[in-house]
């Protein structure tokens, strides 16, 4: 399992060295960087929407043709990496904000690097980010973090004592870590977990231990995810289980659900929440069509809310009439 600096160091020799090795077969290219002939294809597929715009010779491209039907990797317009990058100063800014985001979450020996291409940013861009951003990243037990960091790079299983907020609960678990990532800002690590055997995303604030096995991580082809969906459905999300009528069977579909089921004329669908008021909010809007099974806790809560705001409704119509 190759870490993200190792992908990233590949991405950038593979150009040049494909560049002067065209039709060149993709077994061989694989050999040469000591990967399997899935991950070149995986590489390509990036390379293929990296460029300077989303136009004509702009993008790096491939003979997918001669890819497909001979196994020939073929690399075109990707002349314009050589020449000298110009920023416009909307990119400038955003690479500003993302370095100071960077700087939150890098280690020591990261640090000194960031803050020198930082500055050399804002020297360029001008007084326009000399405001302050405040970019705030939640605080990580250190040992916690370098031992999460060994994980991901060394490829090693790892167990964590881990807090589902949600469900206030607190346990031992052991994952094959992926990938480190800070989001919305939160470190985050996504791991096989072997206790729900399915890929789970791990806020490192809710760690409370972290220690390595002695066990190498068991390596899974992984398809790309969508980050966005993933942060929905991660380790400590809430769930709840509902009985859908015909015309509420959408919900399942257009929202996170697992363990959909039919019943009848009824769907029953497990619903993944964003947090607990997301699934409370849901049951209310949906509530004639969507009937809640478990947990009862839910239902208790969208009964109070519903009181609340037929209470809140009633005095303003009171004062109103008065």
């Amino acid at each position: 399992m190759s870490s993200p600096a190792d992908r990233l160091t590949r991405l950038f020799a593979l150009v040049p060295y494909l560049q002067n090795h065209q039709g060149i077969p993709i077994q061989k290219v694989a050999d040469e960087f000591g990967v399997q002939p899935n991950q070149i294809f995986r590489d390509i597929d990036t390379l293929c929407v990296t460029g300077t715009a989303d136009v004509h010779g702009s993008l790096i491209d491939f003979d997918y043709s001669a890819l497909d039907e001979e196994g020939l990797i073929y690399i075109r317009d990707a002349e314009f990496l050589p020449r000298p990058l110009r920023l416009s100063r909307n990119e400038g800014i955003a690479l500003v904000i993302g370095l100071r985001a960077l700087r939150e979450v890098a280690d020591d020996a990261q640090t000194d690097v960031v803050n020198s291409a930082l500055a050399k940013l804002e020297k360029a861009v001008g007084d326009v980010v000399q405001a302050p951003v405040d970019v705030h990243v939640e605080r990580v037990d250190p040992t916690i973090l370098a031992t999460v960091r060994q994980a991901v790079t060394d490829a090693q299983r790892l167990e964590i004592d881990y807090a589902t907020e949600s469900r206030d609960e607190r346990a031992a678990r052991q994952v094959d870590p992926l990938r480190l990532f800070t989001a919305n800002g939160f470190r985050y690590l996504e791991a096989w977990c072997l206790r729900e055997q399915d890929v789970r995303m791990f806020r490192l604030d809710r760690m409370f231990g972290a220690s390595l096995t002695g066990e190498a991580a068991e390596v899974r082809e992984a398809e790309p995810r969508d980050l966005a969906a993933d942060l929905f459905d991660s380790a400590d999300a809430p769930t709840a289980i509902f009985d859908l009528e015909s015309r509420a069977y959408w919900i399942a579909e257009y929202y996170q659900a697992t363990q959909v089921e039919a019943r009848g004329d009824l769907l029953r669908a497990t619903i993944v929440g964003a947090d607990w008021g997301w699934l409370v909010r849901l049951a209310l809007r949906y509530a004639d069509v969507a009937h809640i099974v478990e947990p009862a806790e839910l239902a208790d809560d969208v009964a109070a809310a519903a009181q609340a705001a037929l209470s809140a409704y009633d005095g303003a119509d009171g004062i109103e009439k008065g």
